[in-house]
């Protein structure tokens, strides 16, 4: 429910909102426009407004023209004026405006556009749209600028005024711009050029480190230099979406500066060029950055025409031929047809002697290049040209461009025949069958003719020229060039015929190439010629013995009847020339292994009734081989048979030739077939094993005997074939012989001997002498240590030797040494077998051995120890020798006698001694003594005692007097008056005063604390009575009486004691303990 006052508040309220509209309705209505700032006739600008675009790197500042109609005639001056836009790093004003840059200029109004002036106004009130311009700022800019706009206005006689107010925030803008760009990474000054000859268009650049090297060349930050072409312009403006839409042509490494670029042939184009860097982890890890403003001319801002596609082929060539009989030349005519649709070309003409499709073609010459609207060209042929010619045209285009490859319209060809009075042949061609297979061709060379060529044909009868058919009638045999006028004919093997041969000529006679061939055999032919290239049958081999006795081989084969004037030679070979069997052919040559032995061995025809071939040669000395021999024959007309045949009935036998005696070695094998590798050999059985390197022709004898004149065989006996080894071509035969030693055979160094004949009769002998036969054991003798039993020892710290000697009759095998610690005794320890460092061969035979050897005695404990030596022999006999030796410390007494710990340890321990002594020995004297001493000593303590336990005396008055004074000086020790001090006290009567009463003793308290007290006097304290106590025995003749009248005298008699006056003590003194000794009981 609403109050009263709240109406009436409404209504107040209601009341002036109505009161404020009917006042705003009252005012008068204007134009509306958008408020300008300075002098209108000024056409000042209006508005500017300046942005920085970090993307592109443009300043952005936008203004407008006046917009009021206040001065209608202000605005007959928009047609003629024109704004200027300044840029300093300072604001700009009237004073600063000389220093600044002039970075732009435009037209207040367009009349053009704006053909009324009304419409120049820049707000609500005209149509223009206002101004802008986008600033470049310079590359590598960091810092802030102001912008200003000025006008100038041009009168009728075209005098200029300018207007430069330079208001702020209007024409100038108070706030500077900050301009921030990235300075320039990117190539300068590219170049390019483009050869339409080769077909390659050039680029080069100079790269931004060879001016500030800056830019990093290795490793993963290393730039990258990257080239583009389009065929659109590239620009700051155009970059972005043209390098977006396709890839750099190339891509290179840091450093290079210049690039070329094969133009594919047919191309008729106009492109642009353009090279940057890409720079990785320019700004930070994967953020690589590419500058594509193309500020440093690094794109071209014309195309580059790249043409290299040829002009079309010329058509209808035509070309004829016109002899000169007076020089005997001749001249040739070419034309053609000029190409439409061309200008500034050219024509050239080429000719060969061949036909060709191409000006690189070999033979192909350049005669003559003519210019457009001439079409055809005389050429004067040389004398001697004989045969057809070839010409073509070919068109030039105005860039030097033609194409290579020549169409078969543009071609003519011509026969010209400028060779009279000559004859196209070679003279004086003779053939000659010389053997081995070769026939000889020579002649003369034609004349009038250079760089001829002679081509050689066979035929088995004589051909015209009218017949001539290569390889039909004729067979090509081969060609050569001039001056060399003779050539070599390979015959076929097997053949025996009859041949006739020609020699035709082929020239250039002038061209380079496409020479023409004469065949009218008119005079180059020659024959009949006879020719056999059969190979002859080969020889057949009777037979081949050696005789290694003698070292000699004899060959004998069978003599060819049907032959007449043949050679034959003789080979060898050390391997396997007829295969893993044996059975193959083999073609005798020194690439298959042969060796020439013999040759030249000639059948002269003088012994026609002789059917066989007999050679005798000399073996080598110590030569042991299997060896092949091969005949062959040579005819009269050199041809050979070079196969060989092995076997009966061939021409190839292999034989052994040997020169070397047999070698061998053996093994001795016991009664139960062991190897048996002793040197030394004791009665039993045993067997023999010859292991030989060749066949032998019989069996080995073998006598084995002693060189004490024993024998074990009696006589040389015939050994036994153990096995031949046939199958294995490493191992030689084995023979073998088993024997019996019995105990009678005298011992010693035993012989065998083998006598061995080989199969090609070489003897030999051989005897091994390494093995004996043994019939007694070592003697075997220790010399160090001596032993213990002699009364020698070996002292602990010193050293000694150990040394033995052994000797065998055949051979000591083994001699050793061990110890045996503590001997004798419960922990005795055994060492091993030890071999002395320096045992001795004395004879160098075996037979004697010695030894000797330095060991420290302080190894071992005091004591008897044990030396064992041991000597073995080849037979395996052993002897042992031992000695007990003793090793103790012994060290000087004072006396000069020596101890030894051991010796002693081993004597009885000897009787006690007793000995009884007297009253006056030293011993008794010492406690006589001692006892008097103790005595006297008693006596002065008791002494001491009884002067102790006196009492002290009494003090007297003046010690006290002294103690008093010394308290009062101390001031802590006596009682202190309070009342006194602080006059509380009540008066007292003089008596009173007087009398001081007695202070009760108290207990010594170490720990008390002295209390402030009235001060009193200390007296005596009157003697009273004493009870009686009981008596306490006496201590040492002493008891309590002596000191109870000693007190009571005291007492007696007392001094005056000496009145001395006290000052009062502090009240903060402290109270000391009374001093004096608290009585007994006693």
């Amino acid at each position: 429910m609403m109050t009263g006052s709240s109406k009436a508040y409404d209504g107040r309220a209601i009341a002036t909102l109505l009161i404020l509209l009917m006042t705003f309705s009252m005012l008068p209505i204007s134009n509306v426009s958008a408020e300008d700032t300075g002098d209108l006739f000024h056409l000042q600008a209006q508005d500017i407004q300046a942005s920085f675009d970090n993307s592109t790197e443009l300043t952005t500042i936008t203004w407008r023209n006046i917009d009021s109609l206040d001065e209608p005639t202000a605005l007959d001056d928009f047609y003629n004026a024109r704004y200027e836009l300044y840029r300093h790093t300072e604001r700009i004003d009237q004073n600063n405006l000389q220093n600044a840059s002039l970075v732009h200029t435009v037209d207040a109004c367009d009349i053009q556009v704006y053909n009324v002036k009304y419409l120049c106004l820049g707000g609500v009130n005209g149509s223009h749209p206002g101004h802008s311009f986008s600033y470049l700022v310079d590359p590598g800019t960091n810092d802030s600028f102001y912008y200003g706009i000025i006008t100038t206005i041009a009168a009728q006689d075209g005098s200029l005024t300018t207007y430069d107010s330079l208001i702020s925030n209007e024409s100038s803008i108070y706030h500077p711009v900050n301009e921030t760009t990235t300075p320039v990474r990117t190539p300068y000054n590219l170049m390019a050029s483009f050869d339409p000859t080769n077909s390659v268009t050039s680029l080069s650049w100079i790269n931004y480190n060879d001016i500030f090297y800056v830019l990093p060349e290795y490793g993963p930050d290393a730039y990258q230099t990257r080239l583009w072409m389009s065929s659109q312009p590239i620009t700051r403006n155009s970059a972005a979406s043209l390098f977006g839409a396709m890839s750099p042509i190339a891509q290179l490494a840091s450093g290079i500066s210049s690039y070329d670029i094969q133009v594919p042939v047919d191309t008729d184009r106009e492109v642009y060029y353009a090279v940057t860097y890409l720079l990785p982890n320019y700004f930070g890890p994967n953020q690589d950055y590419e500058d594509i403003r193309l500020l440093s001319n690094n794109a071209l801002d014309a195309p580059l025409a790249e043409d290299n596609m040829p002009a079309n082929p010329v058509t209808s060539t035509n070309s004829f031929f016109s002899s000169n009989s007076q020089t005997g030349s001749g001249t040739t005519t070419i034309t053609w047809v000029d190409v439409a649709n061309e200008d500034g070309e050219s024509y050239a003409i080429f000719s060969s002697g061949q036909s060709f499709d191409n000006t690189t073609q070999f033979g192909a010459n350049q005669i003559a290049l003519v210019e457009e609207g001439v079409s055809q060209y005389e050429h004067q042929v040389p004398v001697g040209r004989l045969g057809t010619s070839h010409y073509c045209v070919v068109v030039i285009d105005s860039n030097g461009i033609f194409d290579e490859d020549i169409e078969p319209y543009s071609c003519s060809s011509v026969y010209e025949d400028a060779f009279y009075n000559w004859t196209a042949e070679p003279t004086n061609v003779i053939a000659t069958f010389v053997g081995n297979s070769e026939t000889v061709i020579t002649w003369q060379d034609q004349l009038g003719a250079e760089g001829e060529k002679y081509h050689i044909w066979r035929s088995n009868y004589l051909v015209t020229g009218s017949q001539f058919v290569e390889n039909v009638t004729m067979e090509y045999q081969g060609t050569v060039t001039d001056g060399i006028q003779q050539f070599t004919v390979q015959i076929p093997p097997e053949v025996d015929r009859t041949s006739f041969y020609f020699v035709t000529s082929e020239a250039l006679y002038q061209h380079a190439e496409g020479p023409y061939h004469y065949t009218d055999l008119v005079q180059n032919w020659f024959g009949p010629v006879y020719e056999e290239t059969v190979t002859p049958a080969a020889p057949r081999i009777n037979s081949i013995d050696v005789d290694g006795e003698i070292s000699i081989v004899e060959i004998e084969w069978l003599n060819d009847q049907q032959l007449d004037g043949e050679t034959y030679s003789i080979w060898q070979h050390e391997g396997a020339p007829f295969g893993e069997d044996g059975d193959e052919v083999s073609v005798v040559s020194e690439e298959n292994g042969w060796v020439l032995f013999d040759s030249d061995i000639l059948d002269t025809g003088s012994i026609f009734t002789e059917f066989t071939f007999r050679k005798i040669y000399q073996i080598p000395n110590d030569v042991e081989r299997n060896i092949w021999y091969a005949i062959t024959v040579e005819d009269a007309y050199g041809n050979t048979n070079l196969e060989a045949f092995p076997g009966s009935g061939g021409n190839s036998l292999m034989v052994k030739e040997d020169t070397t005696p047999p070698t061998a070695t053996y093994l001795l094998f016991d009664e139960d077939d062991d190897l048996y590798l002793n040197p030394s050999l004791v009665s039993g059985s045993y067997t023999i094993r010859l292991l030989i390197n060749e066949y032998l022709y019989s069996s080995p004898t073998v006598d084995i005997t002693t060189s004490s004149g024993g024998k074990i065989t009696n006589e040389p006996r015939q050994m036994l074939m153990y096995a031949d080894n046939l199958l294995d071509p490493t191992t030689g035969p084995e023979y073998y012989y088993t024997f019996d030693i019995t105990n009678s055979v005298s011992a010693g160094l035993i012989t065998i001997d083998v006598e061995m004949v080989d199969e090609s009769f070489n003897q030999q002998q051989l005897s091994w002498t390494e093995r004996s036969l043994d019939a007694q054991s070592p003697l075997l003798s220790i010399y160090s240590p001596s032993s213990s039993s002699d009364g020698s020892k070996y002292l602990a710290k010193e050293t000694m030797s150990i040394s033995a000697g052994a000797t065998d009759d055949v051979q000591i095998e083994l001699m050793q040494y061990k110890f045996t610690y503590n001997y004798g005794t419960g922990f005795s320890e055994v060492t091993s077998w030890q071999t002395p460092d320096n045992l001795q061969d004395v004879n160098q035979d075996g037979s004697a051995f010695i030894f000797s050897q330095d060991i420290s005695a302080g190894n071992f404990d005091n004591g008897r120890h044990l030396l064992t030596v041991r000597a073995v022999d080849s037979a395996g006999n052993e002897v042992i020798d031992q000695v007990i030796f003793t090793v103790d410390y012994c060290f000087n007494n004072i006396d000069g006698t020596t101890n030894c710990q051991y010796v002693q340890s081993l004597e009885p321990p000897p009787e006690p001694i007793i000995v009884e002594p007297s009253y006056s020995d030293p011993p008794y004297a010492f406690v006589w003594i001692s006892s008097g001493i103790a005595f006297i000593s008693i006596i002065l303590m008791l002494f001491v005692i009884r002067a102790g336990m006196k009492g002290p005396k009494k003090k007297s008055d003046d010690d006290y007097d002294d103690d008093d004074w010394m308290s009062e000086f101390i001031g802590t020790t006596q009682n202190v008056d309070m009342d006194a001090l602080t006059n509380t006290a009540e008066p007292a009567s003089t008596e009173q005063s007087k009398e001081v009463p007695d202070i009760e003793e108290e207990d010594d308290d170490p720990f008390s604390v002295n209390v402030v007290q009235r001060k009193a006097r200390r007296t005596k304290s009157k003697s009273k009575p004493e009870p009686e106590e009981e008596k306490e025995e006496a201590f040492f003749g002493l008891d309590d009486e002596d000191f109870e009248d000693e007190e009571e005298e005291v007492e007696e008699k007392p001094k005056p004691r000496r009145k001395v006056g006290r000052r009062p003590a502090p009240k903060n003194a402290p109270r000391r303990r009374p001093t004096r000794r608290k009585k007994s009981e006693d």
